[in-house]
């Protein structure tokens, strides 16, 4: 080696030293390659269960309250049915010459008429008002079903966040960890500055996951708190207190039972859902609705009854006429009686009695077109559920103990200088993508237990 050569060597040395020393000094105003702790995730602003959850979305969310109000609809329903018909009453009376300058006499007279219905007709419109009130009453518990299962899915979704923003931050933690090392084996001489910049651009790289990891945070709480009937007026970040399925020990949360439980047959389920499944009770409901409206389109043939009574008096003039009777201003004439009804000759009610035929089997083949979407819902599910367990189990037995066994022993060996830092940030990195992989099978399986117990319309408890 040349003697300009060691000059060259020894000048880049000399500047590359005193440019570390510089940036030493000025890192001890700030801490040396230390990320931002500016963009923290936000503190949560309160705490909530999956049970609260579902109390705050029975009494504030609008579509469980608007559905409230088809059952006052339908009770005042049961109500106009079976009201009585109000009787009519009728007087024919006058005033003037014609009433009161004829000798002759003007009738008049007072009438009471009363409507009669036949062929069973009000007790088979309270008998269709009471069915209408029972489908609306089982169409609220199908849309209660439905909004605690997505409270449920956007509860799942906020646990998920919180657990990935733990993640986010035990990743930095292991990245800082790293770094610490780079920096003291800087400082001894056994690592060149490159490391140090290498570990502190991979501790900068979590940080925009940090982000990430924070705008999922508030943006599951802002569709957390929409769902339970809430009206989002600030960005918050919303605790909840169920995240334990996210852990290693797979424990039983309020969301999912622990994936390590045994599942019921999907038979079983099956005729679960036939039973109970809130959208099935609605649509058999909407059958006996049907059916009880075509019995009465059909009772609307019978013409009703119009009965009436009526007293007649007449009114004569104050002067008689020489050589008639001489009469009272006012006389009584008698009481009559009328029954009068309408003639089904030329129309028999055909219209209405189709239609109701058609609404009744649209209804029946609709309960079967249900039946058969239930049962391939849950089977779909099912399946989704057992795919998800397994790739648990995958992780938590196998790919996350052997990731971070490697990433340990890696970090390990770039400490004692067995390895370089490459190997060691690809090991880190290989751990937290397992990680990542982990949660998102964790999710998928809490998305597809949420579709099973759709599928069956019950909270299944394991």
């Amino acid at each position: 080696m040349t003697a300009r050569r060691v000059m060259i060597i020894l000048l880049l040395l000399s500047s590359q030293f005193l440019s570390t020393k510089s940036t030493c000094r000025a890192q001890e105003a700030s801490p040396p390659y230390a990320v931002s702790t500016e963009i923290n995730s936000p503190s949560p602003s309160r705490s909530l269960s999956l049970k609260r959850c579902f109390e705050l979305a029975d009494q504030f969310n609008c579509e469980i309250i608007s559905a409230n109000w088809n059952i006052t609809i339908a009770k005042a329903a049961v109500r106009i049915a079976g009201a009585i018909p109000n009787p009519v009453c009728q007087l024919q009376a006058g005033f003037g010459p014609t009433f009161t300058g004829l000798f002759t006499g003007q009738t008049q007279q007072l009438s009471w008429t009363q409507q009669f219905l036949t062929a069973g007709k009000r007790s088979k419109k309270l008998s269709v008002a009471r069915a209408n009130l029972k489908l609306a009453e089982t169409k609220l518990e199908a849309l209660r079903f439905d909004v605690h299962n997505r409270v449920r899915r956007a509860y799942a979704e906020v646990a998920a966040a919180e657990a990935y923003d733990d993640l986010v931050e035990a990743q930095r933690e292991i990245g800082l960890k790293l770094l610490e090392i780079a920096k003291k084996r800087f400082e001894t001489g056994k690592a060149p500055k490159s490391e140090v910049i290498q570990a502190n651009l991979s501790v900068l790289q979590i940080e925009a996951l940090r982000n990430q990891a924070a705008t999922r945070l508030q943006q599951g709480s802002t569709a957390l708190s929409l769902i339970v009937g809430e009206r989002p007026e600030k960005i918050e970040v919303i605790d909840v207190d169920d995240n334990g399925i996210f852990k290693l020990s797979a424990e039983e949360t309020e969301i999912v039972p622990s994936p390590g439980r045994a599942l019921p047959r999907v038979d079983s389920l099956i005729e679960m859902a036939f039973q109970s499944r809130p959208d099935l009770v609605t649509a058999r409901q909407q059958v006996i609705a049907n059916r009880r409206a075509l019995t009465l389109a059909k009772a609307q043939r019978v013409p009703d009854l119009f009965v009436g009574s009526g007293f007649t008096y007449s009114t004569f003039s104050a002067n008689q006429t020489p050589g008639l009777v001489p009469q009272r201003n006012w006389l009584g004439s008698g009481v009559f009686i009328t029954v009068s009804a309408a003639n089904p000759i030329f129309y028999q009610n055909q219209g209405e009695i189709k239609q109701a035929v058609a609404a009744l089997r649209k209804s029946e083949r609709q309960l079967d077109l249900s039946k058969s979407q239930t049962a391939a819902q849950i089977l779909s599910a099912y399946n989704q559920v057992e795919v998800a367990r397994d790739n648990i189990f995958v992780f938590q037995k196998e790919l996350l103990p052997t990731a971070a066994q490697v990433a340990k022993l890696a970090r390990r060996g770039y400490q004692v200088g067995a390895s370089d830092l490459s190997s060691a940030i690809v090991a880190q990195q290989q751990y937290q993508q397992t990680l990542s992989s982990y949660f998102d099978a964790v999710v998928s399986y809490q998305n597809a237990w949420a579709d099973l117990e759709k599928g069956v319309g019950v909270r299944l408890r394991l």
